[in-house]
């Protein structure tokens, strides 16, 4: 029996959604004093690493031989991790992965469960009246399209006592950490009716976060995403300020839109790629998962492919999903690439922008930084459209007010309210 690795995280006891890392090795050989690498084993190999993942073949990599090697992780988020490990013969070596976003306990704080924290209260005790709760998480619905220019007045009124706002979880004493799994719903039809769902995350009674929910999105295995968050004290002006991370439970799909969210486009050609990446061919059964269509809209946006090659069903994302902002963020960014300055092209590519700034913002952060770049690059191109001039200021009003490296819009509520809106 060969000597394998077994990739596993050292997240113990947090909810941590499987993700692919990318996995290189090299053995290491004496030569003379010193030592030397020799030819790559494994390059940019997928590995599966994550706290809800049974042991999996996806995990493990069998090396050829007892000795030393020279590991390479990359993660989703840009980050990488190498280390020297030395594998005896027969024997399956353990290697611990840090998440890329290490949790901070108190010493007094065990970690939370995987389940959620046992303080939680359901949805039905909403009518007790309880104040100030230390966390507060509701799913708040969107019954009609909100474009940008009333996006100042729909977050101002989030915690109004007239909208029909659920509970998803309050916890009374929260300690530094708190995850769950959303509970996933059905969707009948995406194009007659869908009503956007916003996740707002409160504390002690101050609605501190917005964050873009793409509920209804079609997870294989039931349940599609997870919701974790953290902080850094529990006392003070600290314990208001919650970190949220909305992550896809599916290791796919997952890994494809975190390193998309860096426009990491060669890592995320390789994941939708890979052995099990070929799922990733849902990404254009559009009917059923429009989200996960988008993602590769924004991916075939992003590469150097020729347009014509995807237009037609970037179009009708477009088209047939009139609530989603993402498809004509997508789809303008990719005529602006392939035209020329003051074309016909790039006169298509305003319209389209315009058009999704009518539709609200977008669910991707991905779809935030395009769309202000473009902005920027018309403007350049004619300094005398104001239209563009106001809808680029207050772009880069909620883009200062979002977190930029979560994959799905991550919205600080008092922060965007702070800064001048002049659309």
């Amino acid at each position: 029996m060969n000597p394998e690795i077994c990739f596993e995280s050292s997240s113990s006891g947090l909810l941590e959604p499987a993700r692919e890392f990318l996995c290189s090795i090299w053995p290491l050989y004496p030569e003379e004093e010193q030592l030397s690498l020799g030819d790559p084993i494994f390059s940019n190999r997928t590995v599966l690493v994550g706290t809800n993942l049974p042991e999996s073949e996806e995990s493990v990599l069998e090396l050829p031989k007892a000795g030393t090697y020279v590991v390479e992780l990359r993660y989703p988020n840009g980050a990488s991790l190498r280390s020297t490990i030395v594998v005896v013969e027969g024997e399956r070596y353990r290697y611990l992965v840090p998440t890329s976003k290490q949790q901070v306990f108190k010493k007094s704080s065990p970690p939370p469960s995987p389940n959620g924290v046992p303080r939680v209260l359901s949805a039905a005790l909403k009518s007790v009246g309880l104040q100030a709760p230390d966390l507060e998480i509701k799913s708040v619905p969107q019954k009609n399209v909100i474009p940008l220019k009333n996006l100042r007045e729909f977050v101002t009124e989030i915690d109004s006592s007239s909208r029909e706002n659920e509970i998803v979880a309050r916890v009374l004493t929260a300690d530094l950490t708190f995850s769950m799994v959303l509970p996933n719903g059905v969707v009948h039809s995406f194009r007659n009716g869908y009503d956007r769902k916003w996740l707002v995350i409160s504390s002690r009674g101050k609605s501190q976060t917005l964050v873009a929910y793409p509920f209804g999105w079609a997870g294989r295995d039931g349940d599609a995403f997870s919701l974790s968050m953290n902080r850094v004290a529990e006392d003070g002006v600290e314990a208001t300020k919650w970190s949220v991370f909305l992550k896809l439970m599916d290791p796919v799909y997952g890994s494809l839109v975190e390193h998309l969210t860096r426009r990491d486009v060669q890592s995320s050609v390789g994941i939708s790629q890979s052995l099990r990446g070929q799922a990733t061919s849902a990404l254009y059964e559009k009917e059923d998962n429009p989200f996960a269509a988008v993602a590769a809209a924004y991916l075939f946006a992003l590469n150097r492919s020729d347009l014509e090659s995807g237009r037609e069903w970037m179009e009708n994302l477009c088209n047939r999903f009139e609530w989603l902002p993402d498809g004509p963020i997508a789809l303008g960014w990719k005529l602006l690439r392939n035209g020329g300055r003051n074309t016909e092209t790039w006169r298509e590519a305003r319209n389209l922008f315009i058009a999704s700034l009518g539709r609200g913002l977008p669910y991707y952060t991905v779809g935030l930084h395009i769309l202000v770049e473009a902005l920027t690059t018309l403007l350049m191109a004619d300094p005398s459209d104001k239209e563009v001039e106001g809808m680029l200021t207050d772009m880069r009003a909620v883009d200062v007010a979002c977190v930029r490296d979560e994959p799905f819009i991550t919205f600080q509520v008092q922060k965007f309210l702070g800064l001048p809106v002049k659309y």
